[in-house]
């Protein structure tokens, strides 16, 4: 790496001193400025932007430490060595809270020169390979997320939502609000209309991408999907209370976002918008989105609430409703099930009258049904498929119906329930045995997760959900535990005991074991 060197001084023979022994000495430096005032460095350095600057302090005008100030304003990177003729306090102390790099005397020796700049650009080096290592890690992290966002958008477009920890995606993407809402952007050529996308198409449409992202993490806290064919799906966080204002602010920048992106890129943009929900219903917010999107009003931008609002009829409260039911049904979620059937048959207490609404209730029995099948439940005679069906489809009153839904539904949730706590143990479990089996060897946290073929931050969450604490913590006390029960028998001698514990260093074993206990390991066999 080459670096850039302006010397000042008002006095010829010492720059050309310096040009000379740099050009000579030291391959990785090229004076490219010179000046002679304080004034003409201020403007050179403007204009030049060296690296290293060598700054005589004693010029007319401008002094050196004034000049040092004004050009660490224009460019604040840059190192700078003071030269002069005369050690004066004050000025070391001020070069010293300038951040100046070295100080050094004249006349200035070649060799005290070289080492000083030499030294210099060290130190530019691992400043420039540090900011190269931030620059790759910040790429790194940034692509990561970008990977991370398109899993949790694709949760939602392949209908897996129900099964997803949010609070862990919100936690990474620093998402602090409780509320969100979808909306879905669908673009294409102002050549064709709305529909089939051909794949060039596609293509073409993919350069409004990065400014559509830009803008909208420039707005808010938000995740933002791929752009799959002709469409992009955003999560959107949301913090105001009032659902008409929110509604209207989110309309409004859309606006305002479509017309700068269809002005720039000459596409023609639709979106539709779902309305605000918390995290166990935002996948409502997803198929309000796509439904507001597929409504032909002639408008570019729709909200499921206005779509509501025209066609009240369209079913669209019962469909927010049983996506939540589904989701409960997916998390074994059995009381939350229940609430949610009671809460739809006090809504629509005709609902056996109204074809439209038992349809959707026979077709949510239906999917409750394929979650069963998906989570592994075994088709017992309570919910073979055939029986299952024909017991829906033959039920011929409201009564019958409605506890026909709830028995059914409450059973599916409450196995699926029993499924994933057993899951958890089975697990932890086989932890607990290997911890048992094998304490006292150098057993870690990496190599059980290893035998037990899960992921360390997995096992990590899951063992510490289920135990109370952390396996770092269970394993100390299952060793201090053995140990305590060994030196109550006296037969070893604490370096013994340690070894026999899992620790190899007795005097790190003395220190756990006190922090433990309260009491030494010597003093714990006294009192036994």
């Amino acid at each position: 790496m080459r670096y850039k060197l302006m010397v000042v001084d008002d006095e010829n023979l010492a720059i050309e001193s310096v040009k000379y022994i740099v050009e000579k000495e030291i391959s990785n430096i090229e004076v490219t400025e010179i000046a002679k005032s304080g004034r003409e460095a201020i403007e050179k350095a403007r204009q030049q932007r060296p690296d290293i600057v060598l700054m005589d302090i004693r010029m007319p005008g401008i002094n050196g430490l004034e000049a040092i100030k004004e050009i660490k304003k224009i460019h604040k990177n840059v190192r700078f060595v003071i030269v002069s003729a005369y050690e004066y306090f004050d000025f070391a102390k001020q070069a010293v809270e300038l951040g100046v790099s070295d100080y050094i005397t004249k006349p200035v020796t070649k060799q005290q020169l070289v080492d000083t700049l030499e030294q210099v650009t060290k130190e530019l080096d691992e400043e420039r390979r540090k900011l190269d290592q931030e620059l790759e890690t910040k790429e790194k992290i940034e692509k990561m997320q970008a990977v991370v966002e398109h899993s949790f958008i694709y949760t939602f477009m392949l209908g897996q939502a129900g099964r997803v920890d949010f609070k862990h995606y919100k936690e990474l993407f620093e998402i602090t609000s409780e509320v969100g809402y979808i909306f879905i952007i669908q673009v294409k050529s102002r050549k064709e209309s709305f529909g089939e996308v051909r794949l060039e198409e596609s293509f073409k449409n993919q350069s409004f991408y990065p400014m559509l992202r830009d803008e909208l993490k420039y707005r808010n806290k938000c995740v933002v999907g791929p752009l799959v064919i002709d469409r992009v799906v955003v999560y959107m966080s949301e913090k105001n209370d009032d659902e008409y204002k929110r509604r209207v602010e989110a309309i409004d920048f859309l606006e305002r976002l479509v017309e700068k992106l269809e002005n720039k890129f000459h596409i023609s943009l639709k979106v539709g918008i779902g309305g605000a929900k918390a995290d166990e219903d935002i996948a409502v917010s997803y198929q309000e989105a796509a439904r507001a999107l597929n409504y032909d009003d002639g408008e570019k931008i729709t909200h499921i609430a206005d779509v509501i609002q025209h066609n009240p009829k369209m079913g669209y409260e019962i469909f927010a409703e049983e996506q939540k039911l589904i989701q409960a049904i997916e998390r074994g979620d059995t009381a939350r099930c229940i609430g949610i059937l009671t809460d739809i048959f006090n809504r629509y207490p005709d609902f056996f009258e109204k074809e439209h609404i038992r349809n959707r209730l026979i077709e949510v029995m239906v999917v409750a049904h394929r979650i069963a099948m998906e989570n592994g439940i075994d088709s017992d005679q309570y919910i073979e498929y055939c029986e299952y069906t024909k017991q829906i489809l033959n039920c011929t009153n409201k009564v019958d119906f409605e506890r026909m839904c709830v028995e059914k539904i409450s059973y599916i949730a409450s196995k699926i329930n029993q499924i994933k706590k057993h899951g958890i143990s089975v697990i932890v479990d086989k932890a607990n045995e290997i911890i048992q089996e094998r304490f006292d060897t150098e057993l870690t946290l990496d190599e059980i997760s290893r035998e037990l073929g899960v992921s360390p931050q997995y096992f990590s969450r899951l063992f510490k959900a289920e135990m109370g604490k952390n396996f770092i913590d269970h394993l100390t006390d299952v060793r201090i535990e053995h140990a305590k029960k060994l030196i109550e028998k006296g037969e070893l001698s604490i370096k013994e005991i340690s070894y026999a514990s899992g620790y190899s260093d007795p005097n790190y074993f003395s220190r756990l074991f006190k922090k433990k206990e309260g009491i030494s390991p010597s003093t714990y066999f006294q009192k036994s």
